[in-house]
């Protein structure tokens, strides 16, 4: 059975702004969240293999860096740096690597200095949409 997915982006500057909305339907919906420390990763096993029945993925953080990292399964699969939210649809979501079968996230930011307050986690949390046919 399908489900309706609704989706709202927003960009705006002084000098101007665009915006749009819609909505998709998709078969199936993965949800994961993971919370990565600095200088760790963390794989999350999303048996997702088939990347071209994947309709959307969407990655938000509770903090964007250069140094925080997303990573699909699969032979050359790229890093791809999370300095803002990620959303895919359709066939860009081949533009992770061949498989979502795993998905690793890396937090290469530096640990805190002895006496300082510790570096805040990154929390991460991914929304996928796939087609089960």
């Amino acid at each position: 059975m399908a489900e309706k997915l609704s989706w709202s982006v927003g960009v705006g500057s002084p000098g101007g702004g665009i915006s749009q909305s819609g909505s998709f339907d998709t078969e199936a919906v993965t949800l994961a969240s993971v919370s990565v420390n600095a200088q760790a990763n963390k794989a999350l096993t999303l048996q997702l293999a088939q990347i071209d029945k994947l309709s959307f993925i969407a990655v938000k953080s509770s903090v964007y860096s250069d140094k925080l990292k997303v990573k699909a399964s699969g032979s050359g699969a790229p890093d791809i740096k999370l300095n803002g939210p990620l959303l895919l649809f359709g066939d860009s979501v081949k533009l992770l690597g061949p498989s979502l079968a795993t998905i690793t996230v890396t937090n290469d930011e530096p640990t805190a200095a002895a006496g300082a307050p510790p570096v805040a986690p990154a929390d991460i949390e991914i929304m996928i949409g796939q087609k089960l046919t």
